[in-house]
């Protein structure tokens, strides 16, 4: 497993599961502060095999940056075109009701889930 610490924000990536998990509040500042969770993600594209899960569940908080952020991670899964990608979403955070959504419209081969 791999970890990052990213402001308040805690990502994890199995490899073995090919599962990313994002946890707490992401509020950097802008897209300059984003860049080593845009590495990471890449990092963890590139050793992905055929299905990747992005877990946002306990992702509290993310501000205008880190949704673009996200967005470009899912623009470059489509890009790849493999692995296929499955993103999990909490009813219970109003946010992610609300901007999952919008990922199938970059990528309409994107599987998004609400627990």
């Amino acid at each position: 497993m791999t970890n990052l610490q990213a402001g308040d924000a805690h990502l994890q990536y199995n490899p073995q599961t090919q599962n990313i998990t994002i946890s707490g509040v992401m509020r950097l500042a802008n897209m300059q502060e984003y860049e080593v969770v845009t590495q990471y993600l890449n990092e963890c594209l590139a050793t992905a095999a055929d299905n990747l899960t992005l877990d946002l569940s306990k992702l509290t908080f993310l501000n205008s940056s880190g949704i673009t952020t996200l967005s470009l991670f899912v623009l470059q899964c489509k890009k790849n075109t493999k692995p296929t990608l499955h993103i999990i979403g909490s009813t219970t955070i109003a946010w992610q009701e609300k901007s999952l959504p919008n990922f199938n419209k970059l990528w309409n081969e994107a599987a998004i889930s609400f627990q």
